[in-house]
């Protein structure tokens, strides 16, 4: 019953389409007419030169003024909109972890450990769960 039903869904959909396609191809074979050309190549010349007369519209971020050669490109950003610089980062070593662990055992606070060795606290909070210093949640 079901699968009948789909069947006749499906015919009445193809003859929609073939419907849709017959009335579009009427209407675009007319549509110079309606426009005021004498055939269709006309009009797709006139198209093509109105296209062409137009820069397509651009999509994404306007391109900014040129940087001079050389010249480090997020510098430059940096002063004009006053920006900081991204600090550089730190490359932690396996000798620096262990040093880190021992401060964190030693008693220093995390904020100040991070400060010591020039990293994030995020960065510390990775290496205090690496080494079992943290609390599982319940």
């Amino acid at each position: 019953m079901i699968s009948n039903t789909l069947k006749s869904i499906n015919s009445k959909i193809a003859s929609l389409e073939k419907k849709a396609e017959a009335e579009r191809k009427k209407v675009l074979g007319s549509l110079h007419e309606q426009l005021g050309y004498e055939s269709t190549q006309a009009l797709i010349e006139a198209l093509q030169s109105y296209a062409g007369g137009k820069p397509a519209a651009r999509r994404g971020r306007k391109p900014g003024p040129k940087a001079k050669k050389g010249a480090p490109k997020k510098a430059a950003t940096a002063k004009k909109s006053g920006a900081k610089k991204r600090a550089k980062r730190t490359l932690i070593t396996a000798d620096m972890r262990k040093k880190i662990v021992a401060a964190l055992k030693a008693g220093g606070k995390g904020t100040q450990v991070a400060k010591d060795f020039g990293i994030s606290i995020p960065s510390l909070h990775n290496i205090k769960k690496a080494a079992g210093l943290t609390k599982s949640r319940k």
